[in-house]
């Protein structure tokens, strides 16, 4: 069976309040900077994110969007819920 020529991954981060974060950053050979954010998800288990500033910024806007969504939200909107019959 012949690989799809599109790479891809599903993942899926379940963080617990208190979960400390470690930030790193870098430049590239080209002298562009990178950052990362690491953490230890419990036990051996442990997980990162890297990127150029913009994109780290990017995600950090979503995540605040989603955290905000589920803040103000009574009941799930049933569009924004994958997997639920109507």
């Amino acid at each position: 069976m012949h690989a799809h020529p599109m790479p891809a991954i599903s993942l899926g981060l379940i963080v617990r309040v208190g979960t400390l974060y470690d930030l790193y950053h870098w430049q590239t050979d080209d002298g562009e900077w990178r950052a990362s954010v690491g953490f230890d998800a419990g036990g051996t288990s442990h997980g990162h994110l890297q990127g150029p500033p913009a994109a780290l910024r990017e995600l950090a806007a979503a995540l605040t969007a989603a955290a905000d969504h589920a803040d103000t939200a009574d009941q799930p909107d049933p569009a924004l819920v994958e997997g639920v019959a109507g």
